[in-house]
């Protein structure tokens, strides 16, 4: 069992291309069943996933890509609601990322045009069949998204047990005002995140992996 699950933590990836075919209803829903299962502040559960799939999906997609649409030909294609200024320790990683993924799509840091193409499909869930979107309680800040972090990371694991590839997307948090109104979301959460779920499609921006920190680097030592 522990094995299984270390290897799971070594298999995942962002899955940034998807078939388009449907995730079947009894898998979501071991999927939703296993993220209820993650550990939360006294058990609170301070968060609520919000299911787009089908024409839901499609109308959510279009939203958000008239939204990004409108960024972009306004002038505004880099004012997304996501960090864009990096502390200099993690600004490395962040360039290292960027260009290890532009890179494997074969994508100039000059082409804008073709950057931008690439930012918009996020918004289309990258094809994706599935958008799940992520709510976490206002009133509990850095614990609530604690606690929707750990419900992210298991729902993404079971999905891997299922065949499935998953994206994590903060890009699917950026307007919020053209997400919310299509669910009944109570007063006091906040979009805080999205994953795109479904059938990984054989495509080489798959293959693309970044480098993840060993241990001796994440580590503080003692005084």
């Amino acid at each position: 069992m522990t094995k299984k699950i270390i290897d799971y933590l070594q298999q995942r990836s962002s899955i940034r291309a998807f078939k388009p075919d449907p995730v079947p209803a009894d898998v979501l829903q071991r999927l939703l069943a296993a993220g209820s299962e993650a550990p939360s502040w006294s058990n609170t559960q301070p968060y609520r996933v919000a299911v787009a799939q089908g024409e839901l999906r499609d109308r959510i997609a279009a939203a958000l890509c008239a939204r990004f649409d409108g960024e972009v030909e306004h002038g505004r294609g880099r004012e997304y609601h996501v960090p864009d200024k990096y502390p200099a320790e993690l600004q490395p990683r962040r360039v290292a990322c960027g260009f290890g993924l532009y890179g494997a799509l074969g994508i100039e840091r000059q082409d804008m045009a073709a950057r931008a193409q690439q930012m918009r499909r996020n918004f289309h869930f990258f094809d994706a069949p599935v958008g799940l979107f992520i709510y976490a309680h206002g009133a509990l800040d850095a614990y609530a998204a604690l606690d929707a972090g750990a419900y992210m990371q298991s729902v993404m694991l079971a999905a891997l047990d299922e065949g499935l590839g998953t994206c994590a997307q903060a890009a699917l948090a950026t307007w919020p005002d053209a997400v919310t109104p299509f669910f009944d979301v109570p007063a006091d959460y906040k979009l805080l995140c999205g994953i795109a779920v479904g059938y990984p499609a054989e495509h080489v921006v798959n293959k693309f992996r970044p480098h993840h920190l060993p241990p001796a680097d994440l580590s503080i030592a003692p005084k």
